[in-house]
């Protein structure tokens, strides 16, 4: 297992995720590779655990309250999966989801996230093991907890955790 320091915990910039958090974080794995374990799952099969994730990290780690909206209205730019907001007035960001194993690498480049990216401050691009950060146009970080192949192929999880300032989605966009 590969970890890096998660931005904003502890002290200073560096620390490392709390028991808690990696509590929370195994929970949501498990949670992810029962659902691709049975077989018969959908996109949308793995959006409760992942909204209730975006819920816990935010209540967590920022002491705020995140409100996520699933398959929320459509946008001028299409129909991302999840919209992220503090609940009044504040947007704090969108999330495109992608089924466990599809390649971000491709789906970067496509005119969906092309359109997506140039027209969200904050967005989140994920295979639900695989979390990328735009922040206004640019990619700034990068999460893997875990190798989408592992449930399916071995029948049994494998972490692989790779932490770059996920924290930095909920700092929120004005």
């Amino acid at each position: 297992m590969t970890t890096q320091p998660l931005a904003g915990e502890g002290e200073g910039e560096g620390g490392t995720l709390s028991t808690i958090g990696l509590t929370m974080i195994d929970t949501y794995i498990k949670e992810i590779a029962s659902i691709t374990k049975r077989g018969d799952a959908r996109e949308e099969s793995y959006y409760p655990a992942f909204a209730e994730l975006l819920e816990w990290f935010s209540e967590t780690k920022r002491k705020k309250q995140a409100h996520v909206t699933v398959l929320p209205k459509k946008t001028e730019a299409g129909n991302p999966d999840f919209r992220v907001w503090d609940g009044k007035h504040t947007q704090v960001g969108y999330v495109e989801a992608k089924p466990p194993g599809a390649d971000l690498d491709e789906i970067e480049t496509s005119d969906q996230l092309k359109r997506y990216i140039s027209t969200f401050p904050n967005l989140i691009l994920t295979n639900f093991y695989e979390f990328r950060l735009y922040r206004y146009g640019q990619r700034v970080a990068h999460v893997l907890l875990a190798r989408a192949y592992i449930p399916t192929k071995l029948k049994t999880i494998v972490k692989v955790t790779i932490f770059r300032n996920p924290g930095s989605f909920f700092s929120g966009c004005r």
